[in-house]
């Protein structure tokens, strides 16, 4: 399982797979987490969230700042969640078997209070908000963008 709590603190060495810095799954195993939980969310009729997080405020952000955000991140993940590294300054959030966007925000309201620093989390859900991995990264990411216009520590759910 991707970032479940234990992978912050397990992998040490870099690869394809994983971030080198955080030793989160970087996002090329994103993106294959995220294709295989669309087809078996799809099998199953059931649903899940993406969520992207962005450090805010840093013209680069510092190396032990992206470690902390990923410990804390993660500390608070289910047990089949998925963590990753998506960017310098950015991690997604993959949730599974979410069918409603109530339980989106707890989540939200969790990720930020463990967050001491400006943060902006979009939120898109499948099938709610997008039909495939490509609409879902588009989504989270446009309610992202509208959560940083927000100004600092916001979050947004995708809306139509």
């Amino acid at each position: 399982m991707a970032a479940s709590k234990s992978s912050v603190s397990s992998a040490s060495q870099p690869s394809d797979y994983h971030d080198a810095l955080t030793a989160l799954p970087n996002r090329r195993l994103f993106d294959d987490r995220l294709k295989q939980a669309l087809s078996i969310a799809e099998r199953r009729q059931s649903g899940l969230a993406l969520m992207l997080v962005s450090l805010a405020g840093f013209t680069t952000v510092p190396d032990h700042t992206v470690r902390e955000a990923a410990r804390r991140l993660g500390a608070g993940l289910r047990k089949g969640d998925t963590l990753a590294r998506w960017g310098a300054g950015e991690f997604a959030l993959l949730l599974i078997d979410v069918t409603e966007e109530a339980q989106c925000r707890p989540v939200a309201e969790r990720l930020l209070a463990a967050l001491d620093m400006d943060v902006a989390i979009g939120i898109a859900r499948f099938p709610a908000d997008a039909e495939d991995a490509g609409a879902l990264v588009r989504n989270a990411d446009a309610a992202r963008a509208r959560a940083r216009e927000l100004g600092h520590r916001h979050y947004r759910i995708y809306a139509r």
